[in-house]
């Protein structure tokens, strides 16, 4: 496992939480910068979040993280473990919040793919549970 890889996860994760407790979706500007590849891509499935696809580039990440800040309160991401997928980190996290609307706490697992080129991360994928997220990468449980 490549150890920088593992610390830029583990720093995006608590930049991202600053950014959550903040409600300042610019807080991850600098992270972005220095971390992200321009032509990061995100992608998420319409079985959790309400809207399924990709999100490209650095505006494309901040945009559907303001979003997420506009429909939770006190949001907040705990990464569970790293597992080691080559150039790929599989991480189960447990994230939620407070609806906004609604006040109801709410709390989800999903599991994050980060793909790494040159040290900078290039693709978040969202799955629904680690075996899903495991076989994505070649590995099983």
């Amino acid at each position: 496992m490549s150890q920088e890889n593992v610390d830029l996860a583990r720093r995006s994760y608590s930049v991202l939480n600053a950014a959550y407790e903040s409600g300042d979706v610019n807080r991850l500007v600098p992270l972005a910068e220095e971390a992200w590849d321009p032509d990061i891509v995100l992608t998420t499935t319409g079985r959790l979040f309400p809207e399924s696809g990709e999100w490209r580039g650095h505006q494309g990440l901040l945009r559907f993280t303001a979003a997420q800040m506009e429909a939770f309160s006190q949001m907040w991401i705990e990464p569970q473990e790293y597992i080691d997928a080559g150039d790929r980190l599989v991480v189960p996290v447990r994230l939620g919040g407070q609806a906004r609307h609604t006040g109801i706490e709410m709390e989800f697992s999903v599991v994050h793919v980060l793909a790494f080129r040159n040290g900078k991360a290039t693709r978040l994928d969202v799955f629904l549970t680690k075996a899903e997220a495991l076989e994505a990468v070649g590995l099983s449980e």
